[in-house]
Formats: C-alpha cells, structure tokens, sequence
C-alpha cells in the first residue's frame, strides 16, 4: 500500500509519497496544503488501476504526482470516464517538474548526511528560499517560462530586499552566492531532470556599488594588543582557554571561521613543520567560491605552541548551535560581545582577525602571492582586490618606518606572543 513520509531538510517540512506494491520502488513528493495525505493516496491509487500495465511499468513518479494533481482537480463525471476508457499518457514526453520541486529535490540531496555541513545547509535553504519568492513575484513556475531577462533584474530585486533585519542593501557578494547557487540547481535539473542547459546566467553581472561592498577593516595593532589582554584576562578568570587560542591562531594563520569549526590534530604536521588546513578536503565544499581552501601553512613558534596547549581541541563541536553562523562563530559571539562592551572596539567578529593577518602581513612586506596562498584564495587577484592598499613590499623609503612597525608585530604574533 503507498504510504506518506515525512522528513524535515533545515526547516524545511517535506513529504514523499512511496509505493512499492507495484513492483517497483515509485516515490515523489507531494504538497499538503489543499489535499489531505488521505486523498493523496485515493488520487494515487486510482491513477495506477487505470493505468495499463505496461504503463505502470514504465511511468514516472513526477507523472503520477502530475496525473494525480490532475485527478484531484477533477469531477466526479470525469474521474469516472477516465476509469473506464483508460489514461493517455505520453510515456516518452515526461511532465516537467516545477521549479520548486527541483529546487526541494536539490535541498535533499545537498543535505545528504556527511557531505555538507548543517550551516551550509541552512544557508543553502535560505539561498533557495529567496529564488523561489523572486520566482514567485515573477510569476514562474517552471524554468522553460525562466528568460535571461528575468535572471538579469535579480540583482536589482535583490539589492533593494535585505531578509536578515538588517538596514541597507543587500551585498554583490550575497547577490552572487545566490546567482552561483541558481546556476547549480539548474545544472541539477539539466543531470536529472531533462531540463535544457540554456545558459541564462551567462554575462550577468552585479553592479558593485559603495553600499553593497565588502569592506576590509583590520584591526590596528593597539586594538589587537586589547583584545588579547582581554581574551588572556577572561580565560585565567573562567579557566578556559580555547576562545583565546582560537582567536590567536586566527591572526598568526589566517584561518576563516569554517577552518576553525573543522580544526582536527591531524592538520598539524608537526615532521614536516606545516599546518595543512582541510587535510584529506574534509571541508565539504562543493560549489563554494573559494576552491583552493586546502593549503600549506609552515609552522611557527606561536602555532607549535598552540599545538603543544592543546586548548584549541578542547571544545565538543557536538556543544555548538550554529543556526546560519559556522560552530564556532556561533559559540564565540556571546563572548566577543562581552568583549566589545569592556574594551569599547566596535565590532569584534572572528573574520576580522583573518583580515588582520593578511594585512598585517602585507605591511610588514610579505609577498602578495604568499599571503594569497596562505589565506586560501583561488586567485592571486582576489588578495590583490581585497588588500591592494596594504601591499606595502614596493614601497618608497617613507614607508620603511610603517614596514618596520608591522614586521615587529608579525614577529611578535609568530614568535614571541608566548615569550
């Protein structure tokens, strides 16, 4: 007898109408809004007795759910004369599927346990989420009615609708993220189901605008020096130490809050004298638009150190509710709140430190293309764009004062924090 499940994809409720009693293993999802799962199944069950048996053989779930649909909407005169003279179906010309059952067949594998994280996930749905109100405002239900056109004013749609409370804009790199995300659930329709590869986000781009870009904003050196007395001060108090070794590590390797989240000992190739950060890709990043996460960072005094405490593996990841955040950005926020309050610096987050790293770094005149690598960055181009103002190794002697300052800094982070 078919029967109908339901699973929960990060918020999301689902349901799935299986039936094995016809030899096969036939099963789609359904909407419980109008239709009972009751009459889901009568709707069911009366489209496979009028089918014929080699129809049964070879129809679709997708075309069941269709006919179903069908079935349900109908009167009773015409339920009764489609059981009498049969159901015409046109097995080699499959029903399309509408864009929200893709976009929810999408969220399910993506969230197949043990490739993606749950903050990954979550922000997936919400990506989702936003694309389908677009589609809705525009009135699209299926991608054969999706126009380059309609692609091309999501930008503009977007920009103006920010869905985090937040005042502003939304930003170009938010806006991106969910046209790159577009692109993949339509590459998964193309694989899977017969949709036609029509290239319709090709050429568009998202008009950067002083409102909606990613500023950097490091912290100055005096800053840093607050934070960690403070961070030092609060971990004797509570006798704890992982945030402050968290922190730490976060401005000597530049590490981002997902490679903090994922941080295993076996990153630290202590015989070779290097932290290899996303050892064996366990960062699960699929389309993500960073791909050169996985690096190399040689191992310095402070890093061998922090090793050797052992108190950035102290925290349970099992503890940590992340919601849209990664774990530990999510754990550490309530204690750089604190933090913010009793030093008075504005905005203390864990993607800061990872911008100080690299800017202090360029100051004190490392090479552009060796803070790339360290950071992660695919492109030497993405550090240029980011950091350009803070590549100092070409200077004029005015900035040998400034170079001097910041390589004693480095040196300080690397080699003497624990001295």
């Amino acid at each position: 007898m078919p029967s109908v499940s339901k699973f929960i994809v990060d918020g999301y409720v689902c349901h799935r109408l299986t039936d094995k009693s016809a030899g096969r293993n036939l099963r789609y999802s359904i909407k419980l809004d109008k239709y009972t799962a009751r009459q889901w199944v009568a709707a069911h069950n009366a489209i496979m007795q009028a089918l014929t048996p080699e129809q049964r053989k070879s129809i679709t779930g997708g075309q069941i759910r269709e006919l179903a649909t069908e079935w349900l909407e109908s009167s009773k005169k015409v339920k009764l004369a489609a059981m009498e003279s049969g159901l015409d179906v046109k097995l080699n010309a499959p029903i399309e599927k509408s864009i929200e059952q893709v976009f929810t067949e999408y969220i399910y594998d993506f969230s197949r346990a043990g490739i993606n994280t749950q903050s990954t996930i979550a922000k997936v749905a919400k990506q989702t989420e936003h694309l389908l109100e677009f589609f809705a405002h525009k009135r699209i239900s299926l991608y054969s009615q999706i126009r380059r056109e309609h692609i091309a004013a999501y930008p503009a749609w977007r920009e103006c609708r920010r869905f985090d409370r937040r005042k502003g804009k939304a930003s170009a790199e938010t806006i991106n993220n969910e046209l790159m995300r577009l692109g993949a659930m339509i590459r998964h329709g193309v694989k899977h189901y017969g949709w036609q590869e029509r290239y319709l986000l090709d050429g568009i781009k998202v008009r950067k605008t002083k409102e909606n870009t990613k500023t950097i904003r490091p912290f100055e050196i005096g800053e840093i020096k607050t934070i960690m007395g403070w961070l030092r001060n609060y971990s004797e108090r509570i006798n704890g130490w992982h945030l402050h070794d968290m922190v730490l590590l976060a401005l000597c390797a530049g590490l981002e809050a997902k490679a903090l989240t994922l941080l295993r000992r076996e990153w630290f190739k202590m015989d070779l004298g290097i932290l290899r950060v996303y050892d064996k890709m366990v960062s699960g990043v699929l389309d993500a638009k960073t791909q050169n996460r996985a690096r190399d960072i040689p191992l310095t005094p402070t890093l061998r150190k922090l090793f050797e405490r052992g108190y950035i593996f102290k925290r349970d990841l099992r503890t940590y509710n992340a919601g849209n955040k990664t774990a530990f950005a999510a754990w550490s926020e309530k204690t750089l709140r604190k933090a913010e309050q009793e030093t008075g610096i504005k905005d203390i987050n864990l993607h800061r430190f990872r911008h100080t790293c690299a800017t202090a770094r360029l100051s004190a005149g490392w090479q552009l293309v060796r803070v790339s690598r360290m950071l992660g960055h695919s492109n030497v181009n993405t550090t240029a764009s980011h950091y350009a103002e803070y590549d100092l190794s070409a200077s004029p002697a005015g900035f040998e004062g400034m170079l001097r300052v910041y390589a004693d800094f480095v040196r300080w982070l690397d080699e003497g924090y624990f001295l």
